[in-house]
């Protein structure tokens, strides 16, 4: 669950109700693995594919946190909050990005999909011929994502939502330690409790932001209507993990048992089910896709569709 009461704007975008299917477009070695074990693998958002990951939401408190700071620089109501203006700018800053999610605990995620036929999909996910998009029903993602400490939410993409929430983020913050501080008090920015009582705030706020910054997309992602199953900041040691072989060496994945104890049979729909991909021969899969699909779903509950998306 996310923890999200003191920001409203992120709770109202991030709690919205699971749909009633979710989808995952894979190939066919990863599709049996997931059929067969009940888990899908999580990776390294560093690992994926969008070089923006985390950054899109760290950039917008940049920008806010640099504007507030600029702005209590050129007029004389000078105080407290310049100050935790300023030490926000600093550490969401593009050169302190890198070390943040260097140092940073790990945290792995999967990515879904409300839309299970998607030619852009197809093309960015799968192999031109063998692909194949996994439903799994929203309530079961969702029950075991809650039993299991992973969170499920939608992605953001609005750029001016994504504005709104980082604002919110900053604000609260910001007025929450500004509190804390005794008016009356002489302004002493060199004092180490106050210096420990900002860098604690800012501290807070950035783990916020790089919780809720796992959810933010880039616009131009839109069409994917992607949902994410994010453990973050996951305690775990090597036995936990899964491997395999990528591109640029070595990835590294956190399986997510979306089956939670529940048994291998649906009789009733929604169930699991599995769309056939853009394919060179069509039927000659379609056998082979619905036997290992009853694996999971019991004799006879298969239910195998092919894309409308043509070969080419």
């Amino acid at each position: 669950m996310l923890l999200l009461d003191h920001l409203p704007t992120a709770n109202s975008l991030l709690r919205r109700a699971v749909p009633e299917m979710l989808y995952h477009y894979t190939n066919s070695d990863s599709l049996i693995q997931i059929v067969t074990s009940g888990q899908i693998w999580g990776g390294l958002p560093e690992q994926m594919n969008d070089a923006e990951e985390v950054a899109r939401a760290f950039h917008w408190l940049n920008i806010i946190a640099g504007r507030l700071h600029l702005d209590m620089r050129q007029s004389d109501d000078r105080d407290e909050r310049m100050h935790f203006a300023s030490w926000a700018e600093g550490r969401t800053s593009d050169k302190d990005f890198g070390y943040l999610m260097r140092d940073s605990p790990k945290t792995y995620l999967v990515s879904l999909s409300q839309d299970g036929d998607s030619l852009s999909q197809w093309r960015a996910y799968c192999p031109r011929s063998g692909g194949y998009c996994l439903g799994l029903p929203g309530v079961l993602i969702r029950d075991a994502a809650s039993s299991s400490g992973w969170l499920l939410a939608p992605c953001i993409y609005d750029e001016s939502d994504v504005e709104a929430i980082m604002r919110e983020l900053f604000e609260h913050h910001m007025t929450k330690w500004f509190s804390t501080i005794d008016p009356g008090a002489p302004f002493d920015p060199d004092n180490d409790s106050f210096t420990d009582g900002v860098t604690e705030a800012v501290r807070v706020m950035v783990e916020e932001a790089r919780l809720v910054g796992h959810f933010i997309k880039n616009p131009t992602f839109e069409a994917e209507c992607e949902w994410r199953l994010l453990a973050f900041d996951h305690d775990h040691d090597a036995d936990d993990l899964r491997y395999k072989s990528g591109t640029d060496g070595v990835r590294v994945f956190l399986p997510f048992d979306f089956m939670d104890g529940h048994a291998k049979c649906f009789p009733d729909t929604p169930r699991p089910s599995v769309r056939i991909g853009p394919n060179a021969h069509p039927e000659s899969v379609k056998f082979a896709t619905s036997s290992l699909v009853e694996k999971l779903v019991g004799p006879g509950n298969a239910d195998v569709f092919m894309t409308s998306s043509s070969y080419r």
